[in-house]
């Protein structure tokens, strides 16, 4: 038996090298399956528990994705799309408000004072 990189589909691979980075593996693959289970990594705990001696020797070995599969590529980005038209309520603008006038002579303290001053002096 030859020192080859255990060869895996490549979004197994992806969450294996996923899963490696968030958790130190285990020889234990029942711990392995659920911890990649918990975190989502369904390709990868379904790959686990159908092939648990190819999972024990790419723990010490290595994984490698199988050449066919493109691997680490950029996912197609959605182009952007025009922004939605703004919907804006028009509101009519209200009449003008006529300003409460004061009533003549209440031109605050000066004006009192100098009201005073003028009554009696």
């Amino acid at each position: 038996m030859s020192r080859e990189k255990i060869q895996v589909p490549g979004k197994v691979y992806e969450e294996l090298v996923a899963l490696q980075r968030e958790i130190h593996f285990t020889q234990d693959h029942q711990d392995t399956i659920k911890k990649a289970e918990d975190r989502g990594y369904m390709n990868a705990s379904n790959w686990i528990r159908q092939n648990e001696n190819a999972y024990k020797i790419g723990f010490a070995w290595g994984f490698e994705p199988i050449a066919d599969e493109p691997q680490g590529t950029l996912r197609d980005v959605p182009s952007r799309q025009a922004p939605a038209p703004k919907r804006t309520i028009s509101r009519p603008t209200p009449p003008p408000t006529k300003k409460a006038q004061k009533p003549a002579g209440s031109g605050g303290i000066i004006a009192g004072i100098k009201n005073w001053l003028g009554k009696y002096f």
